[in-house]
Formats: structure tokens, sequence, C-alpha cells
């Protein structure tokens, strides 16, 4: 069947589109945890190992490299790939990491997905990925 709108020039523009929004998101929960990192650094931490600030600082710069990354269109895949792995342990952890500044699992599940997506289809225009 047809397209009713034949406009599939424009789906580089849908990745960038998806790919500057994720990257928003992503420096948005960074700078999210920065502001509240002294409370986190309870949650986030494990009855064996006490390194809850450690574990939330290396949870900031994680956010804020994958949205850097996904800002600049730069090795978009790696960032991808890293944020797909961020979200499938947000995920299956998010009753531990109980927290408001830590969004719920129907965000993660999006961001999962649209990640996927990305990591699939590249980075659209706007990019220093080259396509191949």
């Amino acid at each position: 069947m047809l397209n009713i709108f034949p406009i599939q020039f424009l789906a580089p523009l849908a990745y960038t589109l998806l790919r500057v929004i994720l990257g928003f998101i992503f420096i948005r929960f960074g700078i999210i945890h920065i502001t509240k990192r002294d409370s986190l650094k309870h949650i986030l931490t494990f009855p064996q190992r006490r390194f809850g600030l450690f574990f939330t600082w290396f949870l900031v710069f994680t956010e804020l490299l994958i949205g850097i990354l996904f800002l600049l269109g730069f090795l978009t895949q790696i960032a991808a790939l890293l944020s797909i792995i961020l979200s499938i342990k947000m995920i299956l952890l998010h009753k531990r990491f109980i927290h408001p500044c830590i969004p719920n699992k129907i965000t993660y599940t999006l961001i999962l997905f649209i990640s996927l997506s990305l990591f699939i289809t590249g980075a659209g225009y706007l990019a220093f990925d080259l396509p191949l």
C-alpha cells in the first residue's frame, strides 16, 4: 500500500530530533542528580559496598557524557549503547533506587526504545558520525 504522505526523505530529520531530545533529557538528568547528590548517595548503595557518593558521581558523569555525545552527534551508536545499558539497569533496579529525582520505569522504557532506534538507524542530520 502506498503512503498517504510520501515524505520518506525526512526520516533522517526524525532521527536528528530523537537524538537531540534524548541528549537534552540526559543532560537534564545529570544536572538534577548533581543538585541532589547528597540524598542520592544514600540511595545508590548496595549493602556490601558503601560507595554511594562514587556511584552518584559515576551516574552523573555517565548521563552527562551520553547527553553531550547525543547533542553533538558524535559516536552516536556508542552513546546509544551506553544509554541502553543504563536504561536496562535502571529498569531492573528501579525498586532498589526509589528517589523522587530518579525517573520511573516508563521513562526509562521510552529512553530504551529511542536508544535502540538510534543504535540501529544512526545519528541523522547535523552529526559528526558519517553514514556508511
